[in-house]
């Protein structure tokens, strides 16, 4: 389920790759950085599987934030691996949502972001963890809301459960050495990885340059992989957008009347039929 715009409305997209579905590609999370869920990131220097766990509430809820006070319901590694469980840490400082943050890793799991927020897409600057704040979920597991303009991060290990601000993958509306990319429940900016072009065999969902998806082989001509980046394309412009593969047209990344508000008009260069 999506949960874009503070509305849990809107189905999966009509396209899929094993890099985003339920394996293990999808599950890879690297600790250095904060990225999650089916990406690949240079910049990490570990990087581990998430297991599949119970995605119910363990020591805290972080959707309801039930700690006492001066406490914030946070990710973190239980087995010190892996984002796998949730817990009650002290309220460390102020910093806001959209706020820059320090972070004292996946284990210890505290920063001086305030109670409504935590540190996530931490950098390592000069020895120390350094990130930005980003809002808790809130409403239900079954139905995560988030502020406009993001999308409630929920892996099938039930973490980071974060709202992550979205993107058009068509307008590519990132910052420099981010790209728009498909994450499981909506498009939000990631670390490029391979900058693997159109056409050409991918195995996470941010190995394909900036504008493209990494789709499953059946809806990619000549795919000599399990998957291949395929172009993003607006469907008001037409199908001259796929060029750069030939055999393709531009097709809706969504099924009908599935698409978030302001994306109606993604749509993804594919094999017609």
């Amino acid at each position: 389920m999506i949960a874009l715009l503070g509305v849990a409305a809107c189905g999966p997209p009509r396209l899929g790759s094993s890099a985003d579905s339920d394996n293990a590609n999808e599950e890879t999370t690297s600790l250095e950085t904060g990225s999650d869920d089916g990406t690949h990131d240079p910049t990490a220097t570990t990087s581990a599987f998430v297991p599949v766990v119970d995605a119910s509430p363990g020591a805290c809820d972080p959707l309801k934030q039930d700690c006492s006070n001066g406490e914030k319901c946070v990710p973190y590694a239980s087995s010190g691996s892996t984002w796998d469980a949730f817990k009650c840490v002290p309220t460390l400082g102020n910093q806001a949502t959209g706020e820059a943050c320090t972070y004292a890793g996946p284990i210890e799991a505290t920063d001086d972001c305030d109670d409504q927020s935590y540190c996530w897409n931490v950098m390592d600057v000069d020895g120390e963890g350094v990130g930005t704040c980003h809002a808790f979920c809130t409403g239900t597991w079954d139905a995560p809301m988030c502020p406009p303009m993001s999308a409630c991060i929920i892996t099938s290990g039930g973490v980071p459960a974060l709202c992550l601000p979205t993107c058009d993958p068509v307008a590519q509306d990132c910052e420099e050495g981010q790209a728009c990319y498909w994450n499981s429940n909506g498009f939000r900016c990631m670390f490029t990885n391979e900058d693997i072009p159109p056409g050409e065999a991918c195995s996470y969902i941010n190995d394909c340059a900036a504008g493209s998806h990494c789709t499953t082989a059946e809806l990619t001509p000549n795919c000599e992989g399990g998957n291949c980046c395929m172009p993003f394309c607006s469907l008001m412009l037409g199908d001259q957008q796929c060029a750069d593969v030939p055999g393709t047209t531009c097709v809706s990344f969504f099924e009908e009347d599935m698409a978030p508000p302001g994306l109606a008009h993604v749509g993804v260069c594919i094999s017609p039929g």
